[in-house]
């Protein structure tokens, strides 16, 4: 394909487009080529970051504050119904982590915008879509319809977060620019009186209700349907912005050489349905998901190394997107009972961020592309001139885009290799649209994955690049202007530049190899990148020629909070494994961030009075650079002490004494009901579905009775999530059950029962459930999919299906309180119903020196089938001024079929499943874990098999050491609510 013709009645409507609103705001407007906030033109460039899964709320600054360093400038927030209802009518938006004042006002420190996901269905992988799981027992009627069950169920919901949304909208001087409505709603019917169209005109009804004045937006489940735009068919329902989502990457954990193919059609599909709006990609594309029984994210990087992000992201900006987030930004982690059970513990997703809030060479090189765009203001009003193979270049292994602004004729050509997944080193040359004509550019190669920008006419401050063939980073305005351009090292680049007064020679201070032409008022420069950083010095210029290392440490701290920075207000440092902020003031410029390995630092700010460089509160004499810049030696970590105890001294107890008849249920709930709202069918009655009883998340567990010593066999049919198993004991004795299975939601087992365990009367048998979470809507019928037991029935010599169940009496146990929520700081998914969680053992200042309690550990293990609680305790005491991020690593030996979960003060953290996997290795963040003083770790070990099980890796280890000034070290006591003996009624 050698160019995209677009209908004449398209091009009429883009050139004559003005600026839209919703009619309730004009702070945010919008036309076909881009947003414009507060009266300026942006690139929305987004991260996702859901606050759940991270419950400690001074965190969230902190990956905020990595956000604007890394140039984006807003981030995409889902609110989880699930997380701020426990039960019908409660909310709670301000206990720890549920605080989402909080999140806001943090984001206006940041300096970044809001994209506001509201639901009431967020899907992202997370417990039941986000749909409150007081919910699940079917009691919301047919989910997202215009139901009025379901309407009267959502409603209070959109009511609370719509004000506090409305409170902080950027018309009230907050961060809150878009609010999505809904989550990737597909649009079949093109009917105004269908019901999805009827309730989407609900939902945005009620968001205006409670006080939403920004414009509504969209996100469609890739190019599958066409929905809620405005431009197609629109006949109710429709938002004002439409978007698209799209996960193009082919996500591949063992082979390097799979997917890698970017989608080419983005531009056309917006043109055709919606092109009277900015083309929005809401979900693009940061990291994937990987599943029980899959392969662990440290594993994952084959498509999402940091040329992922240069392909990927510059293949979007060629089809004139000007709005973008990456989903995920930073994943997280799916703490207690948060996840779906298409997920496991981790949410590290392979995002830019990592899961341990730590930078790594992906998030570098999306930095790269964020700070381009920050600046690249011709980029927000843009048409597509021509695209294909070949297009604009000497070679048909070369695919082009080529954009350009109406006004000032910038161009832009992203080039990129045709088959993108090829990794050939070519070389080619382009010939580019510039004013003084068209100007042939050789020597330009593309090193396997990789894409350029090439730029023409593009203005940067007082000077105009005629064109560059090595990528723009970015560029300010100080003294003089000041640009930087990135290259791998000993590529060729060429750049030219126009209007040059007085040009004259020019200094070059580096490795890089320079040489230049001057023709009447133009001086071109060719150069050969060179290991780290060269600059060149001429007449009122200063530019940065950086190897890609050397570019991934290079920041644009802004000097403003405004998210819209403008290119003389910021400054620039080079070298820090990260900055956070950067200011003068009094011949001291003061620097803000983190560093690992000792390094030189540089800063341009444009003033000749620095004479010291502040980093971190440390003052270190500057020394002045030829061209304007200072710099000095700031230290690392390499030679801190960080020392970290092993985990002793463990307690132990019986944590299944509900599976012998003399354990006293008496308190239990006594499962009698015969009908359900669950639009499920149960397999037997009494119903045995936990939700129907208040008991929504982790384990359940159930006490069956009945008479007789005839019986031959029980059949159990079990729900709770992929990979769930769960275990049935006889008057103590286990007769099976299932280990679990990453394929299966729901499983079934005839289990023999031993006449030697069997009783005239009042047989019990216990039954251990596990729970890894309630669907998403993508599978059945999502949330209200019932866990727990679906059915049981006693079988005999006699029948092998009776038309009862031979049982007399049933009881179920749950987390402690059911939906009552009796920790709200941890919230309502964090625990479940195991004997030991139940009575909180897990929890601080909780003493295991009561007889039922020994001296054991988990490397000891079971010997036989059942649950033991372990815990302990261990100090740390890391300097206040590092930013060490922690976890815990478990083992088993081969064969091991169990089931661990791990607990620091008091937050289940961690699921280990040795027998399904694949996760070892738990981050704990600052916070959940005191990194100064004392913290209580438990265990519950759950042998699914009469062999036991034992741990044979138990231990705490770094990830890395950061010198900070960002206070991790804190009192996190408000976090880590202790035991109360109160916890003793759930036994």
């Amino acid at each position: 394909m050698r160019l995209l013709h677009l209908f004449a009645g398209f091009f009429a409507v883009l050139w004559s487009a003005n600026a839209t609103s919703d009619n309730l705001t004009d702070l945010v407007i919008w036309d076909p080529y881009s947003v414009t906030i507060n009266g300026s033109r942006v690139f929305i460039y987004s991260g996702e970051f859901h606050y759940q899964r991270m419950p400690v709320p001074e965190m969230w600054l902190d990956i905020f504050q990595k956000f604007r360093a890394n140039g984006f400038n807003a981030i995409s927030v889902y609110f989880f119904w699930s997380y701020h209802s426990a039960a019908k009518g409660v909310y709670d938006f301000e206990t720890s982590g549920k605080n989402v004042q909080r999140l806001f006002d943090y984001a206006k420190e940041a300096g970044i915008w809001i994209i506001a996901r509201a639901g009431p269905y967020c899907n992202a992988e997370t417990n039941g879509g986000g749909f409150a799981l007081w919910g699940s027992d079917g009691s919301m009627g047919s989910l997202r319809t215009a139901d009025a069950t379901y309407h009267n169920s959502w409603e209070p919901w959109i009511t609370n977060i719509g004000q506090l949304l409305a409170a902080n909208e950027i018309t009230k001087g907050g961060p809150v620019i878009l609010n999505q409505i809904e989550n990737e709603l597909q649009e079949t019917t093109h009917s105004p009186t269908n019901t999805l169209v009827v309730y989407m005109e609900q939902i945005e009804a009620a968001f205006r209700a409670a006080g939403i004045t920004v414009p509504f937006t969209s996100n469609e489940k890739g190019e599958r349907d066409f929905s809620w735009s405005t431009d197609y068919e629109d006949v109710g329902g429709a938002v004002n912005m439409y978007g698209l989502d799209s996960y193009p990457g082919g996500f591949s954990c063992t082979n390097v050489n799979s997917g890698f193919t970017v989608v080419r059609n983005y531009y056309q599909w917006f043109a055709n349905y919606s092109y009277t709006q900015p083309n929005y990609l809401p979900e693009f594309e940061g990291g994937y998901f990987t599943p029980w029984g899959g392969s662990f994210y440290d594993d994952c990087q084959a498509e999402h190394e940091p040329a992922f992000a240069d392909v990927y992201y510059k293949n979007n900006i060629g089809q004139r997107t000007t709005l973008q987030s990456l989903y995920m930004a930073w994943g997280g982690t799916n703490w207690g009972h948060s996840a779906a059970p298409v997920v496991y513990t981790s949410y590290d997703y392979s995002a830019p961020l990592r899961e341990t809030r730590q930078i790594w060479d992906k998030m570098y090189q999306t930095k790269l592309i964020g700070l381009f765009v920050r600046v690249s203001k011709d980029l927000l009003k843009t048409y597509m001139v021509g695209n294909g193979t070949g297009y604009a270049v000497d070679s048909a292994a070369i695919w082009t885009w080529e954009i350009r602004n109406p006004d000032t004729n910038a161009g832009f050509y992203i080039v990129q290799q045709s088959i993108s997944s090829s990794t050939a080193s070519v070389d080619f040359s382009a010939n580019l649209n510039t004013s003084a004509g068209i100007v042939n550019v050789t020597d330009i190669n593309l090193n396997g994955r990789q894409s350029k920008i090439l730029v023409t006419d593009y203005n940067f401050g007082g000077n105009t690049l005629l064109y560059s063939s090595a990528d723009v980073l970015t560029y300010g305005v100080f003294d003089v202007d000041v640009l930087v351009l990135y290259a791998e090292e000993g590529q060729t680049s060429h750049f030219a530049l126009k209007h040059i007064p007085s040009p004259g020679g020019h200094t070059v201070l580096g490795k890089s190899k320079v040489s230049s032409n001057l023709s009447g008022d133009v001086i071109t420069l060719t150069y050969t990148q060179g290991a780290g950083m060269t600059v060149v010095m001429m007449n009122g210029l200063v530019v940065y020629l950086l190897d890609q290392p050397t570019a991934w440490k290079f920041w644009a701290p802004p000097t403003t909070t405004n998210p819209d920075v403008k290119p003389n207000e910021q400054i620039f440092v080079l070298g820090p494994y990260l900055v956070r902020s950067a200011s003068v003031s009094h011949g001291v410029v003061h620097v803000s961030g983190d560093n690992d390995n000792a390094t030189t630092i540089e800063v341009y700010t444009g003033n000749s009075d620095i004479q010291t460089i502040d980093w971190n509160g440390l003052r270190l004499s500057a020394v002045k650079t030829p061209y304007g810049s200072v710099t000095a030696q700031i230290p690392g970590t390499e030679g801190r002490a960080i020392s970290l105890p092993p985990l002793t001294n463990w307690r132990s107890a019986d944590s299944l004494p509900e599976k012998v008849p003399s354990y006293d249920d008496s308190k239990w709930t006594v499962c009698n009901k015969t009908t359900t709202l669950s639009p499920i069918t149960p397999l037997s009655l009494p119903v045995l579905f936990s939700s129907d009883y208040g008991y929504y998340t982790g384990a359940k567990i159930y006490r069956g009775y009945f008479d007789g010593a005839n019986v031959t066999a029980v059949n159990i049919t079990c729900s709770g999530g992929l990979a769930f198993g769960w275990n049935a004991w006889l008057n103590g004795v286990l007769i099976g059950g299932n280990i679990g299975n990453a394929s299966l939601t729901t499983t079934n087992a005839i289990l023999p029962l031993p006449t030697k365990s069997l009783k005239p009367a009042n047989n019990l048998i216990t039954v251990v459930v596990d729970y890894h979470g309630h669907d998403e809507t993508s599978t059945s019928k999502g949330v209200e999919n019932p866990r727990g037991i679906l059915g049981a029935t006693l079988l005999s010599a006699n029948s092998s299906s009776p038309t009862k169940t031979g049982f007399k009496l049933w009881k179920i146990n749950g987390n402690a309180g059911g939906s009552a929520n009796i920790d709200p700081v941890r919230g309502p998914m964090n625990e479940g119903g195991l004997y030991g969680e139940r009575l909180g053992w897990p929890l601080p200042s909780f003493d295991p020196q009561s007889p039922q309690f020994s001296e054991s550990t988990p490397l000891e293990g079971l010997k036989s089938s059942g649950i033991e609680f372990y815990i302990s305790t261990f100090h740390l005491n890391i300097d206040s001024d590092l930013d060490v991020p922690l976890g815990i690593e478990l083992g088993a030996p081969a064969g091991t079929v169990a089931r661990i979960m791990i607990w620091i003060n008091g937050y289940q953290y961690g699921k280990f499943e040795p027998h399904i996997g694949p996760q070892t290795r738990f981050p704990i963040p600052p916070g959940v874990i005191n990194n100064r003083g004392l913290n209580t770790i438990a265990l519950s070990l759950w042998a699914m098999t009469d062999p036991g099980a034992a741990l044979d890796t138990l231990e705490l280890f770094s990830y890395g050491a950061y010198q900070t000034d960002f206070t991790f070290n804190q009192d996190w006591s408000y976090l880590q609510p202790v035991w109360e003996e109160s916890r003793l009624q759930y036994a």
